[in-house]
Order: C-alpha cells, then structure tokens, then sequence
C-alpha cells in the first residue's frame, strides 16, 4: 500500500501546521476583542443570534479552535473578524450581480466571514455555491484532482481570493491566477487582499522564514497580463494599497511583517 501523498509545501507552510501551543507567535493574540467592531458585533447578533455579552467569549472560542488546526496569521491575530470583502470598491457591483443571479466563488473562505456579510447585506444565498452552503475540501493550485471543483469550470461570475496568494512567490502566484481563469466566464471579477509593499519585491520573511512575493499596483497589473498571455484570456486589474488603519487593523500588530509591507486590494475583470 503506497503511503498517502504529502501536499506540497505551498498548500500547507511549516508555519501553519496544527498546534494549539504556539502562542508565542508574534501574530496570536491573547485577546482579539478589539477587532469586534460595531459592525461585526451587529452581523454576530443579527445573523448569528449571538448576544453581545457572549460575544467576545464566542469568537475566542472559535479562534482557539481555528489556531488548533492551522496557526496562520490572521487567525491568531483575530483580522478575520473585519470583513474584507465590504470594504472593496466593487462590493456595491457584486452584490448588484449576486442579486441579479450572479454566481460566487470564495476561494480559502476560511471562517466564511465574507459570504456571511454578503447574505446579511442582501445576496441570495443560493448563488453563493452555495450557502445552502456547499463547501468544496480542495487545493487551488491541483484543482484537476478534485472532480467537485472542475465541475464549475467556466460556471463563476465572482471569484474571491483574499489573504491566500501573498504566501507564494512570484511563480506560483502566477501559477494560482491561471488556475482562477478556469472557473471564470467572460465578464467575471476576481477580486481580494492580499500582503503587498509599497515597493514590489521578493521578500523572506525573518519571523515566517519564507520566500514571499510583495505586489504593488504595477506588478499586481503586470502579473494579470501575463495571466491573460497564458491562458488566452485577457485582464484588467486594479489594485490599490491599503493602509492598516484603512482595514481596521492595529499597525501594532503588523510589526513582525517586512518594512513597507501593506494591504494590496484588487479587482480584476475579465474582458475576453
């Protein structure tokens, strides 16, 4: 009997591997309470049904339980609770087409924090793929080994992918756009956050000691059409940088990351 197949190190970072003592990491927090806005507190108590003074003792909860299976950064550091994606200036534009029958793919939805807030604010939750919620246990970067996910191939309307890329150079970053194109039809968006850098670079992290592509805005752009070259398709991409207090999120907290080190937030259309 063969032993079982070992995912490649992009999919799962030494860093991010399961223990629940890790807590000396720069990125945990021992309390992520201030990152339970009004906004949040009022999705928790409305969608959630979960009153305001269990609030903070519920999140802590679900954090332990998420940083027990894989510590990443934004578990530990509690930034999944400030949803990402209705900050985007092209929330108005999906929720538009999501109402209008559009369909929505959340690639590493991680706690479904996104899809959440896009049912609360008024999107059909039927076209969510779906949040009837259906979810697919597969690698982006090996889609073609889960039957499940190539069968939406050129199904998707929105394809969102936030804080996932920025873990991989350059190479597998335009590795995973390509695999993005797949699913997309024409006039899709793909759009998202990820870690860029005022000036565009190959970082290694000191503290994750990884090898990390940094965009800025040029590159991010640069990158799409090198997308579109291989794979007979054709992109416009935006981005824009970030602050942290533009995200909500304590510079503070952010210090173990490289300098010049910000927040890249992107929409890109698929115009062919």
């Amino acid at each position: 009997m063969s032993s079982p197949q070992q995912p490649p190190a992009y999919s799962e970072p030494e860093y991010a591997k399961s223990d629940r003592n890790k807590v000396e990491y720069p990125w945990y927090l021992q309390s992520i309470e201030k990152h339970l806005l009004p906004e949040t507190q009022q999705l928790l108590e409305t969608y959630s049904n979960v009153p305001r003074d269990q609030q903070s003792q519920h999140v802590h909860k679900i954090r332990d339980q998420a940083w027990a299976i894989r510590s990443y950064p934004c578990t530990g550091l509690g930034v999944w609770l400030v949803p990402f994606i209705s900050r985007s200036p092209a929330y108005p534009i999906i929720l538009q087409r999501l109402r209008s029958g559009a369909t929505f793919m959340d690639i590493g939805c991680f706690l479904v924090g996104d899809m959440r807030r896009l049912v609360f604010d008024g999107a059909p939750s039927a076209n969510l793929d779906r949040f009837d919620a259906h979810f697919i246990l597969a690698d982006i970067m090996s889609p073609e080994e889960n039957p499940e996910l190539q069968a939406l191939k050129g199904s998707v309307d929105i394809i969102s992918i936030s804080a996932v890329m920025h873990q991989w150079d350059w190479k597998d970053q335009l590795e995973a756009a390509k695999k993005l194109v797949a699913f997309a039809k024409p006039g899709a968006l793909v759009m998202g956050y990820q870690i860029g850098n005022v000036e565009a670079k190959e970082v290694v992290n000191s503290t994750l000691q990884v090898c990390q592509w940094r965009h800025d805005p040029v590159s991010f752009a640069k990158m799409w059409d090198q997308v579109g070259a291989g794979t007979d398709s054709k992109w416009e991409a935006q981005a824009w940088l970030r602050s942290w207090d533009d995200m909500g999120w304590d510079p503070a907290d952010q210090a173990w990351l490289e300098p010049g080190d910000t927040v890249i937030d992107f929409v890109v259309s698929r115009t062919h």
